[in-house]
């Protein structure tokens, strides 16, 4: 096994959401509002109208495409408008919004144990899949039916369930392999049986060293052999996929190649317990562990959060902010997307919502390149970040290629670590956009 190239040892911040590990169970918020645009796939279409009263786990939309998915109320309630509202990654985007009526019921039949689904063919549990609406809950850029779907195209050997979360304050997946380890074990069975592969490992870091042997426990107690759990050490971007599979396997994935392609799925694992209800309870993909935190948030931890629920009310399950933050973040400070407001949906892929202060931030001003080298030492692809944004700063994109742009994977390194604070990785991309455009 190869170690992390560069990569930083980040300040963790992770205590005060992780002490205690439990997660907590939220009231249903007043309202919710469920995009119909989620991810890379076309936007799914509606099957309710304005008035329609819901369930919870019902389905409210139909997937757009072969690689979308089901869409379902996460609240009971009256549906009160199908129209453009605010999106925290598309700017804006058609939703349906669903108010609560606080009685929570659920749609028929949700939440009973599917029986023999232990023996489910491939075909089915992709199918339940799908209409279960389970997507990349760790923004994997494959929803896992069509993975099975695609196995005569892509035969996988591989599957890797990625428990890594090195980013700072981050500890919603810890929280969920603590809470519910044989659930995910169980779920990494159901994946390697429907993509006919051999070999199943679960990778988390050493900071989260008793949830390794827990789930080491769990996976000997039941006697699932071919689990086999990785402790990496906590650097960061290790839970990248690029990254993760070159740790493990030692295979080097080039850029613009999908895993799939080398015969690995890579699954988060709140993911893989998304699979597990869906699949053993018939429980559509409605609500996940979220970390609320950040210094400016008055009682940060994981709290189980309705998708569709607005930030706003969000942090209102942590006792609101203590104070006015610099900035809110929809997932970690490195890769994380920067709010506007608190009128954005919580999304599948939404692991966090975080309030972060002026102190924190350190909104500073961009200064000239001092050549320290830093960001090359902290690159994990090891690629020249300085050459490349000198060389975008002068639209020589050629030689940006040259010195490695499109082996960039955005993990934010280099503006992290820049003295400077140019911004590196706005650089790189508008390199390789440029480049590709020509």
């Amino acid at each position: 096994m190869k170690a992390l190239r560069g990569g930083l040892k980040l300040e963790g911040k992770k205590d005060r959401t992780i002490i205690p590990w439990s997660v907590t169970k939220t009231s249903p918020p007043r309202r919710v509002r469920i995009p119909l645009a989620q991810s890379f796939a076309s936007p799914a279409s509606p099957r309710v109208r304005v008035g329609d009263r819901v369930r919870v786990g019902e389905k409210i939309a139909e997937a757009g495409s072969p690689e979308g998915v089901a869409l379902h109320a996460t609240v009971s309630g009256q549906v009160t408008e199908i129209r453009p509202f605010p999106h925290p990654i598309f700017g804006e985007s058609e939703a349906i919004e669903i108010l609560s009526d606080g009685k929570d019921e659920l749609a028929f039949g949700m939440g009973k144990e599917r029986h023999g689904f232990e023996s489910l063919s491939p075909r089915e549990v992709s199918r339940i899949l799908q209409e279960s609406g389970v997507v990349g809950l760790g923004g994997e850029p494959f929803p896992p039916h069509r993975l099975i779907q695609e196995t005569a195209s892509f035969p996988i050997h591989t599957v890797i369930l990625n428990g890594c979360e090195s980013e700072p304050y981050l500890t919603s997946d810890h929280a969920l392999m603590m809470s519910h380890p044989v659930e995910i074990l169980k779920a990494g069975e159901i994946l390697l049986r429907s993509l006919g592969a051999k070999h199943l490992m679960i990778a988390v870091e050493e900071n989260k060293e008793e949830v390794g042997e827990l789930l080491k426990t769990k996976a000997f107690l039941h006697k699932w052999s071919q689990a086999r759990v990785e402790i990496l050490p906590t650097r960061y971007p290790q839970e990248d996929e690029t990254l993760l599979i070159e740790t493990l396997l030692g295979e080097f994935l080039p850029p613009g190649k999908s895993s799939r392609e080398i015969g690995v799925a890579l699954f988060n694992v709140a993911t893989a317990f998304a699979v597990y209800e869906a699949v053993a309870f018939g429980k559509p993909l409605y609500e996940r562990v979220v970390t609320i935190g950040g210094e400016c948030v008055a009682q940060p931890h994981n709290y189980w959060m309705r998708l569709g629920t607005l930030a706003e009310e969000g942090v209102k399950y942590a006792r609101g902010f203590l104070r006015e933050p610099e900035k809110v973040l929809f997932g970690g400070p490195m890769r994380g997307v920067a709010q506007e407001g608190l009128d954005f949906p919580l999304l599948p892929d939404t692991r966090a919502i975080l309030g972060l202060p002026h102190e924190v931030v350190k909104p500073e001003s961009v200064e000239p390149c001092i050549r320290c080298g830093w960001c090359v030492d902290s690159c994990p692809v090891s690629i020249s970040p300085v050459m490349i944004t000198l060389a975008a700063e002068k639209n020589l994109f050629e030689v940006a290629q040259e010195y490695g742009a499109s082996f960039c994977i955005a993990c934010g390194n280099c503006s992290y670590v820049c003295p400077s604070k140019r911004p590196m990785v706005e650089l790189i991309q508008y390199a390789n956009q440029s480049a590709n455009a020509r």
